[in-house]
């Protein structure tokens, strides 16, 4: 009953962290209350502490180090795809007021990237928000009208309502867990059976 129990923890520590994280981000980055940015990084640490934590207490010999290495390697990559498959919440039309401004930001060194170049908007939006956008391009000139999308809660930078789009990848962290719960099965199986390769 051990085993199985042992076994059973293997599979659900990284598959149920990576679920309980991925809930997390997307709840914090995308819920109607303003969950500050600090808060929802410090929750998720918290959550791939407790993680490592339980994976640790599976192995009496201190085994599964590559196991909890890639298991948060999962983790960061799952706090990664759930940034990156939020949306704003809110998109409203507006009006570009006055004279855009350019600025160029240059980069340094062998091999940086190309020198950016931002066109800073001001802009008359129905309830005040955004007052100021800046983009890679330019949205129109002085009276032109705009489709900005932006977060309520101000946790993310406004962008053109037609770039408000989820870039998230969940098979890359899913891999990446799978893996984390297959090396820790192994490893137990080694320290609790002496059979079988051994895993660091």
């Amino acid at each position: 009953m051990g085993r199985v129990l042992a076994y059973a923890g293997a599979v659900a520590v990284p598959l149920g962290a990576g679920v309980l994280l991925h809930l997390w981000g997307s709840w914090s980055m995308r819920s109607a209350q303003a969950v500050p940015t600090a808060l929802a990084v410090l929750g998720g640490l918290v959550l791939a502490g407790l993680a490592a934590a339980a994976h640790n207490a599976l192995f009496r010999e201190g085994g599964g180090v590559l196991a909890l290495v890639v298991l948060l390697a999962g983790l960061g990559a799952v706090w990664i795809e759930a940034r990156d498959s939020r949306v704003r919440g809110a998109t409203v039309s507006c009006v570009v007021v006055g004279k855009v401004r350019v600025t160029d930001h240059p980069t340094f060194g062998e091999g940086a990237p190309e020198a950016k170049r931002l066109y800073h908007h001001t802009l008359d939006c129905p309830g005040g928000r955004p007052k100021e956008f800046s983009w890679e391009r330019r949205l129109g000139e002085a009276g032109a009208p705009v489709r900005i999308a932006y977060d309520p809660a101000g946790r993310m930078d406004p962008v053109p309502a037609d770039e408000n789009v989820a870039r998230g990848a969940l098979p890359v962290p899913a891999g990446l867990l799978l893996l984390a719960a297959g090396l820790s099965v192994a490893s137990l199986r080694h320290e609790l059976t002496g059979k079988g390769p051994r895993v660091p």
